[in-house]
């Protein structure tokens, strides 16, 4: 699994060997719950940006390798990160912070929402499915139930007690 982060400020080359850029955001389809590429800030001053498709991807590991770039305008993750996530009856349960994403197929499993940086350590982040999600205008709407089984994210050990 990779998150956003995984892929921020990576380096981006074509086939070639030239220096393309690097990537500064995600380009998502929330609707289908997929990430389909990537933008790229371009190292040239006469491209301010370009977008690469993730069929364009070659292999990627401390560098991205592409065949072509494009210039085109999808749905980018940075801006919509922040955004409230509110439940069916209207309680804010939080803000998204980041989304967890299959790493062979880029089909995005869950998205990770923040309460606040002293809950989040007490309680940890929780990661609600892209499935029960729905992105509106001023925030995301959650209709899963509550269930039994939630996902969250805890801080590790910090004081050393269990070695």
């Amino acid at each position: 699994m990779y998150r956003s982060k995984d892929f921020l400020m990576m380096e981006v080359v074509d086939i070639k060997g030239k220096k393309i850029g690097f990537i500064k955001d995600i380009l998502i389809d929330f609707n289908k719950g997929v990430v389909t590429g990537f933008s790229i800030s371009s190292y040239s001053l006469f491209h301010k940006s370009v977008s690469i498709s993730k069929k364009d991807i070659i292999s990627f590991n401390y560098k991205m390798i592409i065949k072509r770039s494009r210039k085109e305008e999808k749905l980018k993750f940075f801006p919509l990160k922040g955004i409230d996530v509110i439940d069916k009856f209207g309680n804010d349960i939080g803000i998204m912070e980041d989304i967890v994403f299959d790493n062979i197929t880029f089909k995005i499993n869950g998205v990770v929402v923040s309460k606040g940086l002293i809950r989040n350590f007490i309680n940890g982040k929780k990661i609600f499915l892209i499935k029960e999600l729905i992105l509106g205008e001023k925030n995301i709407l959650y209709y899963g139930e509550d269930k039994k089984m939630n996902f969250k994210t805890m801080p590790h050990d910090v004081v050393g007690k269990n070695r």
